[in-house]
């Protein structure tokens, strides 16, 4: 029987299967499966833990793994099944040892030569047409077991050479890393850029800053999830010297891409301390193994040649395992390799990426091919990788120590303050209007405001900046409602401080048809009732939340409003919030139309002018005259 089990970490002490609050005070997120025998397969983060207890946490699992096993065997002799072996493939007697004769030494041959990939890979693709021919005839309906035994033959001459030797197919020696080539600020006018090289595997890195408003959404289950980091892996058929269709990311870039976002999310600083949004992406533009380890160095360095302040600089490194049988656990003669190969990576027993910085380890994942992973050689291997770990750390010290003292010139400078959330919809204006005309009149990048009235603008230029959110502070002081500002001027400010409505309360659960005046992704600011004509206090405005836009869900606020192209629409008032302001629900008025109920609407009342008056008045007057 196979078994899971969930790890984590806080004050010192190891929680199995931890619950979702639980893990917010982890600093590891541990996932082992395995047999009672052997560990199969280990993912996760973890907060610069060292490898000792890494292994301790292993090893915790595991115990979790031998009791759930050891109880579903309990449960399959309680039920009494036989197992079927009868569609299991059997291997053809023989043919094993018949192969390894016949090709026995021109394998041996193979790896000796110590070539590069191109090459290697050609001579390996002859000599596989060269086993086929040989066993065509004999075996004309068994190519996949003949092809199976030839596989067999690689992996085992393999091993057989590095551990006899000590030299692995390339000539590299056990625990040695390939040569490692770094340039940084390669691409000038990108926020941060790396070009990280390591044998024949080459990353692209790129960081790109931005403010929080793009940040990456995902919708959830559970509702939209912002990620203020996120990194995008790319795989093109190119670094393989394949052509191929490039559409979107497979299966294996999520997951790469994954891996390498865990090991670089824990250096980042806080949005508190550092308030951009952070976008890393990794170009491979040549691959023969451990791309995703690739990704991290160069993401790292990529995001300290941006100046973004980073803990400590990490680097990853994937390792590998050869065996002299592959359908057995691992044991004392398993050979433990560094930095592996494409090729060592197909033919070999386990690939086993870890990354961290100096002092410990920020993420990893391990899967094998054969029966299982002892504790002691999962361990060896630990150790292995923290030696090329450092190396690899030290070549990137050689380059790039640090985050850049200064952001470079390219980057938007950012500034964040805090309004009153009721003067939300008075920066954002009817329809999106007055904060459209913030960001042109100041020449900002962007201007993103939060549900609570916290503001942040981005700009190239400083003292915009500084102008901008005195205007926004100025606007919300003002009652009749500021104007256009910037170089231009405006008619802002002078009121002094805003009055509050004045008019009749709200009745709950009535109907309005209120005016929009303002759009944004969390909802639609609506004005209930109105206040006087002479603007001297503001008519009475409530939130529609996006969850109450309408009985489907809205995905797109903004895109929503204005595909429906109006100015006014029907909300039912629901009560106020904690904080006092009003809810307003659209979704409400559209259930009542379903369901056939008829609430009493209230429509706002239009004063007449004066001038409407006095015509009036002319009328009547004229009427009595006759």
């Amino acid at each position: 029987p196979v078994a899971a089990a969930n790890v984590g970490y806080i004050d010192g002490q190891f929680v199995l299967n931890p619950t979702n609050e639980q893990m917010e005070d982890s600093s590891l997120n541990l996932t082992v499966a395995g047999t009672k025998d052997a560990v199969l397969m280990i993912e996760g983060a973890a907060d610069f833990l060292p490898e000792d207890i890494m292994i301790d946490a292993v090893t915790f699992g595991h115990v979790a793994i031998k009791t759930i096993c050891e109880a579903m065997e309990e449960f399959g002799k309680l039920v009494g099944k036989t197992k079927n072996y009868s569609t299991l493939l059997q291997p053809v007697e023989g043919l094993q040892e018949e192969v390894n004769e016949a090709l026995g030494q021109k394998v041996e041959e193979l790896w000796d030569h110590e070539g590069k990939k191109s090459e290697l890979s050609s001579n390996m693709s002859k000599l596989s047409k060269q086993a086929w021919a040989m066993f065509e005839e004999k075996y004309p309906n068994d190519r996949n077991q003949v092809m199976k035994c030839y596989k067999t033959l690689l992996s085992k001459k393999m091993y057989q050479k590095a551990k006899e030797t000590g030299i692995r197919c390339d000539g590299r020696k056990l625990d040695e890393v390939r040569t490692i080539d770094i340039e940084t600020t390669l691409l000038p006018k990108v926020h941060g850029s790396a070009l990280f090289t390591r044998g024949e595997t080459q990353a692209i890195a790129t960081a790109t800053l931005g403010d929080s408003g793009m940040k990456q959404k995902i919708d959830k289950l559970d509702g939209t999830q912002q990620k203020r980091f996120y990194l995008q892996y790319t795989f093109p058929p190119s670094c393989v010297g394949e052509t191929g269709r490039v559409g979107m990311p497979g299966r294996r870039e999520v997951g790469h891409g994954n891996l390498a976002e865990r090991a670089l999310s824990t250096i980042l600083p806080s949005e508190k301390d550092f308030p951009y949004t952070i976008r890393v992406e990794s170009l491979i533009t040549e691959s023969n193994g451990s791309s995703s380890m690739a990704s991290v160095c160069g993401g790292c360095l990529a995001l300290m040649d941006a100046g973004v302040p980073v803990k400590s600089p990490v680097a990853g490194i994937a390792m590998g395992m050869l065996l002299d049988d592959t359908h057995s656990v691992s044991d004392d003669d398993a050979v433990i390799v560094s930095d592996i190969l494409g090729t060592e990576d197909g033919l070999g027993t386990m690939d086993f990426k870890v990354a961290g910085d100096r002092t410990g380890i920020t993420t990893f994942q391990l899967d094998i091919k054969c029966e299982g992973l002892t504790i002691e050689t999962m361990s060896r291997a630990l150790q292995q990788a923290k030696v090329g770990r450092m190396h690899i750390l030290d070549k990137m010290d050689e380059v790039l120590a640090g985050p850049r003292e200064e952001l470079p010139p390219t980057i938007p400078r950012i500034s964040a303050f805090q309004i009153p959330a009721d003067s939300i919809g008075k920066v954002i204006g009817p329809g999106g209007k007055q904060i459209r005309a913030v960001i042109e009149d100041f020449e900002l990048i962007n201007m993103d405001v939060q549900e609570d009235g916290r503001i942040q603008v981005s700009s190239l230029n400083t003292e915009k900046l500084k102008k901008a959110e005195e205007f926004v502070k100025e606007l919300i002081k003002s009652a009749g409602g500021g104007g256009r500002g910037g170089d231009r001027g405006g008619r802002g400010g002078g009121r002094g401080p805003k009055p509050a409505y004045v008019g009749p309360p709200a009745e709950e659960g009535m109907v309005y048809k209120g005016k929009i005046t303002g759009i944004h992704q969390f909802g639609v600011f609506v004005e209930i009732l109105p206040g006087p004509e002479d603007g001297s206090s503001p008519g009475l405005e409530g939130l529609c939340h996006v969850s109450e836009l309408h009985v489907e869900r809205v995905r797109n606020c903004e895109g929503f409003m204005n595909s429906m192209g109006v100015e006014e629409i029907d909300v039912k008032y629901i009560g106020k919030n904690a904080k006092g302001q009003l809810q307003l629900s659209r979704k409400a008025v559209l259930e009542d139309k379903r369901s056939g109920n008829k609430p009493k609407k209230v429509e706002p009342k239009e004063e007449m002018s004066q001038d409407e008056v006095d015509v009036i008045a002319q009328a009547i007057e004229g009427i009595q005259n006759l």
